[in-house]
């Protein structure tokens, strides 16, 4: 459980309401984002980050090397750049073939194992790695970008910073693993006392690492046309992120994950209702105003995706300016009442509530928890769980009546005797085990689903209840009734964890897995969704972020997420 004392419990809100897949599904990123947490330790720690190889020919192509020195150790990021064609580059889990694949190591590379990473790392699900390795990847170019950027520095020019604005990053990512995929380390070595120890701390700084090659390859290349070409400024820089493709595989994750899933909403949960029981002073009204104000101009800036499912970027920008009004009244309204500032934030979550859409509410309970740094500083810590699912045979049925009757009311909802609430099925592609929504009746294999029908378990199982004796034992139970093994040991590993379960039927025919694709990433510390369907979608990675350069020269404040144009309205 979280450790930080919450002075009203009542301050959290319910599972009922978070847990809502449309809710979880308009997320937005906070301060104890993954990568947000990967990148404070970073600064404050001042980690010394230098290039030892960079063996590139003139188009690109070779291997990089980059040492990582922290005050627990060293590590090397290895990137490998390779030709291919247009036909072959592919945002797919199946693809065989990727412009770079890239790898986070502990200690230094040799040469006898760089020899045996640019053998296997290319390979990636037919390769494999070893224990000494944190993290592999690939990405892919954004042909459009990459081939603008290089071709401005070789003419001794910048980029055009809208182009750069625009799509917000040189290389895309399609997957980034770890946890002893390929064999490399398992999560246990990282889960304590290390660098990266907390949740995906080591995937993050790989793709930080990424975004900064994608530059010193462009400005290679570059200098490979004409040696006089300009280098990529700081400004062009900085609007430079890392892309990401990502597709139905998290859905799976996340729900596979549930005591994972329950600590991470529940540190940001916790977060919120902390910053909500502060009484506002002048200087946070002053800073809450320029951070909205901030928002307001990047959303009303920002290129318009493919939205789809999302709120459009401008539609938002207008109700972050309504918001902002509304805090402006606030702040003079205290300013009159000699300061009484008490249950402010209450207050005004409560009107953006009645007023505003859910993804605007989102976004001000982002911008809530953005205002307070100091209460994260303990849940930053804790983004670790023991997501272990363990059977508790001695426990009686009546304990385990009462845990459904508790936590689990929201599945009898849904009438599984109609076909459109067992629209899809779940199952994993014999390719390469790549998670994919199946139609019954449509599709083959619904027979080797995968238990992704939380709620229709959750029905099952309380049916075959009805006959049993409270004080009966649940391992009699399941004596008698083996098949229901799993969802028994789900509830029971799920009491007192209540932001465990998406609440939503993870088969009707109404299910947008984007939603919970957009939950995930905004967890990791995404912006810029940009959905292609409603299966998988696009986003920008440490876009705004401070450079490699800058890291250890000055004092650091997290304030880098939503950049602006520099040419946008000043902020005041």
């Amino acid at each position: 459980m979280v450790n930080r004392a919450i002075e009203n419990c009542d301050a959290l809100r319910p599972a009922s309401e978070v847990m809502q897949i449309q809710r979880l599904g308009v997320m937005r990123s906070t301060s104890l984002s993954f990568l947000r947490i990967m990148f404070r330790k970073m600064m404050r720690e001042a980690w010394d980050i230098k290039q030892t190889l960079f063996d590139l020919d003139n188009d690109g192509y070779g291997e990089a090397l980059y040492k990582i020195t922290t005050p627990q150790g060293h590590y090397t990021f290895v990137a490998l750049s390779r030709e291919i064609s247009d036909e072959v580059r592919s945002d797919r889990v199946i693809s065989e073939r990727w412009d770079i694949t890239f790898a986070l190591c502990e200690g230094e590379v040799s040469e006898k194992k760089l020899k045996k990473m640019k053998q296997e790392l290319p390979k990636q699900e037919m390769g494999r790695g070893d224990v000494t390795d944190l993290v592999w990847s690939r990405a892919n170019k954004s042909q459009r970008v990459f081939k603008h950027v290089v071709e401005a520095l070789s003419k001794g020019e910048q980029p055009d910073l809208n182009i750069l604005y625009e799509i917000g990053y040189l290389f895309r990512t399609t997957a980034v693993y770890g946890n002893g995929k390929f064999g490399i380390a398992p999560y246990e070595k990282v889960k304590e006392h290390h660098t990266f120890s907390g949740a995906f701390q080591a995937q993050m700084f790989a793709v930080y690492m990424l975004r900064h090659f994608s530059f010193e390859m462009v400005e290679h290349i570059a200098r490979k046309q004409n040696p006089q070409a300009a280098q990529l400024g700081v400004e062009a820089k900085r609007l430079v992120g890392t892309g990401n493709a990502t597709g139905l595989g998290m859905v799976p994750y996340v729900i596979s994950h549930p005591k994972l899933l329950n600590q991470w909403m529940m540190i940001r949960e916790t977060a919120l209702a902390c910053a909500k029981q502060k009484n506002p002073s002048p200087e946070d009204y002053k800073r809450f105003i320029r951070n909205l104000d901030r928002v307001h101009h990047f959303f009303e800036s920002a290129p318009i995706p493919h939205t789809l499912f999302f709120e459009n970027p401008r539609h938002l920008a207008n109700e972050v300016e309504a918001i902002l009004t509304l805090v402006k009244d606030s702040s003079e309204t205290a300013i009159r009442s000699g300061g009484n500032t008490e249950q402010t934030w209450v207050q005004l979550t409560d009107r953006v509530k009645e007023q505003f859409t859910v993804e605007a509410q989102e976004l001000i309970n982002s911008q809530l928890i953005e205002l307070y740094p100091e209460i994260i500083v303990d849940l930053e810590q804790q983004t670790n769980a023991d997501d272990r699912i363990l059977l508790v045979p001695e426990m009686t049925i009546g304990a385990l009546r009462s845990i459904i009757k508790k936590q689990y009311e929201w599945v009898f909802q849904y009438d599984f005797s109609q076909p459109e609430q067992k629209h899809y099925f779940w199952y994993r592609s014999v390719e390469k085990e790549e998670p994919r929504l199946g139609e019954h009746g449509v599709d083959p294999g619904a027979e080797l689903a995968m238990p992704m029908n939380i709620a229709e378990q959750v029905q099952q199982l309380t049916a075959e209840l009805a006959t049993c004796e409270d004080e009966q034992s649940v391992a009699l139970f399941l004596f008698e009734k083996p098949e229901l093994r799993g969802i028994v040991r789900r509830i029971q590993s799920l009491e007192g964890l209540p932001y465990g379960e998406v609440q939503a039927n993870l088969t009707g025919a109404d299910l947008l897995p984007v939603y919970l694709l957009r939950c995930k990433l905004a967890i990791f510390g995404a912006e810029r969704f940009d959905p292609k369907s409603n299966r998988w979608v696009r986003i920008t990675l440490f876009q705004g972020a401070p450079l490699v350069e800058e890291i250890g020269t000055s004092a650091f404040n997290d304030d880098w997420f939503y950049p602006l144009l520099p040419n946008s309205e000043e902020i005041k």
